[in-house]
């Protein structure tokens, strides 16, 4: 017998075996897998009864909530496709995506009502509002709409595992955003690979929300937490004082984040002593942590970290830097360094790290090459964009974009994207490696190097850093530093501070901003 892959079979399973544990908490709303079930079953009908249908696109701006987890099975349930949006783009980016998504509803919230507002027209449809009781006029009521809806008893039935589920936009090679198509089997096989490979069992509360769930399919964690049975506690945005309290209050077992959100609650750990109790595993992704950073949570929140790494075309996941049984019996600093690197492939993922020949690199930790990557969990292409699929989706293999090397274990490390790769007088510099060695000094809170013009070598390396608060650092001291563990050639040409880094609403650094006013004009 064979059945679609789907994640709406995880909806329909759970509801059966787990309806009345808790499945979704968030601020003041707690829904068991009975209740969490029949809002998505009634929010499908209620959509339905608006004239979505199979293939249509549903857009959601808005902060995290429990109405976007209900929507990431309510609007797949009926055939067509979510896209959440990101918040932090310009109306003008947020009209484009409208528009070449032609887009059958937006939902939002009441904080974005004024964007909202003026994207209305760009919607083939209505704009419905999250918030009961703050709908502005000629707006539909969510909370009403489910509440008066016919709930649909078949969600799920009409779809076929190739239909496309989602779209997420990231940025093209063109200026333009574009949409990673995710279909049903790619959301199904990534949940089925990351609840074996981290693993996520039905005990587990996961705190969602530490990163945004309309980024890379919110990490996958509203389907395979569903797939287990699992409890997802759902907050708006990271806090760090918000994420110990919650930990603490609902025993909170699992959580992601990005390295910037790790750093900042170790520099609050000395006031949270006995908050992180219940809390077993942080799984960092976005960018590429130092091994510092791995080695203080253990020391000083007392858990577990492991990279994973993953992109919007890859559901996300494709490597987690879990530790091989026959490596367990080496000290813990030791286990932190690989735990710090980007892993190996979870189940199902085949992974390649290529020469620009096409020939596999050697195991030796210093071959670069680019990481290719094919599984079921991976997209198949862009939203009406051939071209730019064609570039990248070659021979059945994903071209990723990012260099890496890999030890002998198999263990990746990512050292760059091809563009943030400095090539300084035909010498490859890693911009991560640099990163790395500047987190490796006490007084360092953020780094990020990039390249910057130079008549002589072409491009050389700059930083700029942020350092921990009430700590100093000169730029020479740094510098210094710097010279005890890299190549002269490595040496950034400057160092310049900064309160802080600039970030996208993921919390990466946004390196192009950094770049921008040293290349004008190119």
């Amino acid at each position: 017998m064979e059945m679609a892959q789907t994640p709406i079979r995880f909806l329909t399973e759970s509801e059966r075996l787990f309806a009345d544990k808790e499945a979704v908490v968030c601020k003041d709303v707690r829904l068991t897998y009975r209740q969490f079930g029949q809002r998505v079953r009634k929010m499908a009908g209620a959509l339905s009864a608006l004239g979505v249908g199979k293939g249509d696109r549903v857009a959601y701006l808005g902060l995290n909530c429990h109405r976007l987890v209900e929507l990431y099975y309510a609007v797949p349930g009926l055939g067509a496709i979510l896209s959440p949006l990101n918040v932090r783009l310009t109306q003008p980016e947020l009209e484009f995506i409208l528009g070449d998504l032609e887009a059958r509803l937006l939902i939002t919230d009441s904080t974005l009502a004024p964007l909202a507002a003026k994207l209305e027209p760009t919607v083939k449809g209505q704009v419905i509002c999250l918030d009961h009781g703050q709908v502005p006029a000629n707006w539909l009521d969510y909370e009403r709409l489910l509440a008066e809806a016919e709930p649909v008893a078949e969600i799920g039935h009409n779809v076929d595992e190739s239909d496309v589920a989602e779209v997420f936009y990231t940025s093209g090679t063109t200026g333009r955003p574009k949409g990673v198509m995710l279909t049903h089997r790619n959301l199904h096989q990534h949940a089925v690979s990351v609840a074996v490979s981290l693993p996520v069992h039905a005990t587990e509360v996961q705190l969602v929300g530490t990163v945004p769930l309309f980024h890379v399919n919110g990490w996958g964690a509203p389907h395979y937490i569903v797939a287990m049975g699992a409890t997802q506690v759902v907050t708006s945005r990271f806090d760090p004082t918000e994420f110990f309290r919650l930990v603490r209050s609902e025993r909170v077992t699992l959580a992601m984040m990005v390295p910037s959100m790790l750093a900042a609650l170790l520099s609050l750990a000395p006031e949270h002593k006995g908050d992180t109790e219940s809390l077993e595993h942080i799984m960092i992704g976005g960018a590429p942590p130092p091994p510092t950073l791995i080695r203080a949570a253990r020391k000083e929140l007392g858990v577990r970290c492991t990279v994973g790494y993953g992109l919007s075309e890859t559901s996300p996941v494709l490597t987690i830097a879990t530790i091989k049984p026959d490596l367990m019996h080496l000290p813990a600093e030791a286990q932190d360094a690989l735990r710090a690197r980007t892993g190996i492939p979870i189940l199902g993922v085949s992974v390649r790290v290529m020469d620009p020949d096409g020939h596999e690199v050697a195991w030796d930790d210093q071959s670069i090459g680019e990481i290719w990557a094919r599984a079921d969990s991976i997209s198949p292409g862009y939203w009406r964009r051939p071209e730019e699929t064609a570039e990248v989706f070659v021979d059945g293999w994903f071209h990723t974009g990012d260099m890496a090397v890999v030890n002998k274990e198999g263990y990746l490390q990512i050292v760059d994207r091809k563009k943030d790769i400095i090539i300084s007088g035909g010498e490859n510099i890693s911009s991560v490696e640099v990163e790395n060695a500047l987190y490796s000094h006490p007084a360092v809170f953020e780094a990020a190097v990039v390249a910057i013009p130079d008549e002589k070598w072409g491009e050389v390396p700059y930083a700029f850093v942020a350092l921990k608060p009430q700590m100093a650092a000169s730029a020479e001291d740094l510098l210094a530093h710097l010279r005890t563990q890299l190549a002269g050639f490595k040496i950034p040409k400057g160092i310049e501070f900064r309160a802080e880094l600039p970030k996208t609403g993921t919390g990466k650094v946004m390196k192009q901003e950094l770049r921008r006013p040293f290349w004008p004009g190119r």
